[in-house]
């Protein structure tokens, strides 16, 4: 039995690399830079449009002024929300007695993977992992496109041998 808890990097670690097989796929990243194109050239419409209503009607300039200030703290705000939306979900979604945060406990055999919380059990045969993936810290055993079993590197200590020879047929895409 191996028991580790998991932390809020690991957490982030999660998250980009979810994003970062996301990218990766075929028609995903061309799809995202389509859109960031085309939302900046109506920002560059919008205000090439605004800097011509204040230079031709210069009598409006005050209610221009104000229309320019929001749509600035707009733009600002736009470009922070993702950071501000990762910190809420960290904040909110992960609870210090929830799954995720709270103390595991795993096991593995030739058939399968086992991992206790103390909000329940839950048994996956080596063949229900759909992808495997891992970074410098720990490995990543996909059930779920955003969906992940995460397991700390340093807590397999002398089963790390054993847990990378029964993961290593899983699916790498």
């Amino acid at each position: 039995m191996i028991r580790f808890s998991l932390t809020y990097t690991d957490f982030q670690r999660f998250q980009k690399l979810v994003a970062y097989r996301f990218q990766r796929q075929k028609g995903a990243l061309s799809l995202q830079f389509g859109m960031r194109v085309l939302i900046w050239l109506c920002i560059g419409i919008a205000c090439a449009t605004y800097a011509r209503l204040f230079r031709e009607w210069p009598e409006i300039s005050g209610p221009l002024t104000v229309i320019g200030v929001a749509g600035a703290l707009a733009l600002i705000l736009a470009a922070i929300q993702p950071q501000l939306s990762q910190a809420l979900l960290r904040k909110h979604l992960l609870l210090s007695n929830g799954a995720f945060l709270s103390p595991q406990v795993i096991s593995f055999n030739s058939d399968g993977l086992r991992v206790e919380t103390q909000r329940g059990k839950t048994e996956t045969p080596w063949s229900g992992f759909l992808d495997r993936d891992e970074d410098d810290t720990n490995y990543y055993l996909f059930i779920d496109a955003m969906q992940a079993v995460i397991v700390p590197r340093a807590a397999l200590g002398d089963q790390l041998a054993q847990f990378v020879q029964f993961t290593r047929n899983i699916t790498r895409q």
